[in-house]
């Protein structure tokens, strides 16, 4: 009895350390960070569709001065509006009011920025080659589409080139439709300004590369990022100038 009790508690101890390991791993971070991250950008955008909505009422001309949401806020919480505005009057309470919610999306555009920061820090310190090669945020992003570090290490290169365009692939599958080029690696900028007809070739090519710097950096191996980008600079170029 004794003997199979010591069993239980090395086997539950053996589980313990298990659950210990895969909690410190930090590429759990970025998966945490990049959802927290995507969450905060529906949350401000929709709020600030309120926003846009709700200010309309005094300063209906705003939406189309303002050349982006950041400066819209800015707006309304700086400035007041021209003289020469078609909008309602409105009372000092409602101005407050509409002040008080436009300084709360603000916070949450702040803290979006705050977290990026962060995940910048994190991604160079735990996956230096990819954000060399792939850009911190692109290559967080498909850290955590494929749920961890090792997970995208595993993955043929194939799978990372679609990876975010999983909608399209199903259809593809199901429907016949067309095969889909690219997934979240469209954000690449030489891949997103290239012409249609060379984006598979590009995609490719650099799905090629992520795959390559996933391995390194999920086993710990040098820093090659930077030559890594120069090289599929080149491959790009070269492909261009077909």
């Amino acid at each position: 009895m004794n003997n199979l009790e010591e069993k239980r508690k090395k086997a539950l101890q053996a589980v313990r350390e298990k659950i210990k390991k895969e909690l410190i791993k930090r590429d759990k971070l970025i998966v945490y960070v990049v959802k927290a991250i995507d969450e905060l950008d529906k949350s401000s955008n929709l709020l600030f569709e309120k926003l846009r909505h709700w200010y309309a009422i005094y300063y209906p001309e705003l939406s189309q001065k303002a050349k982006d949401l950041d400066a819209y806020i800015e707006t309304v919480l700086e400035k007041d509006r021209p003289t020469t505005s078609l909008g309602a009057k409105l009372t000092e309470e409602d101005l407050n009011r509409i002040k008080r919610f436009a300084s709360i999306v603000k916070e949450l555009r702040d803290e979006r920025r705050v977290l990026e920061q962060y995940l910048e820090k994190v991604m160079e310190e735990e996956a230096p080659n990819i954000t060399a090669v792939a850009g911190a945020m692109l290559g967080a992003r498909l850290i955590s589409a494929a749920g961890s570090l090792k997970k995208l290490a595993e993955y043929p290169s194939s799978t990372i080139q679609v990876l975010g365009a999983e909608k399209a692939l199903f259809a593809h599958i199901r429907k016949k439709t067309k095969s889909p080029k690219h997934g979240y690696i469209f954000a690449f900028p030489e891949l997103r300004t290239a012409p249609k007809k060379l984006r598979g070739k590009i995609a490719r090519k650099i799905a090629s590369k992520i795959s390559m710097v996933a391995r390194i950096d999920y086993f710990k191996g040098e820093f090659i990022g930077d030559k890594l980008r120069k090289e599929l600079e080149e491959e790009i170029a070269k492909i261009k100038g077909t």
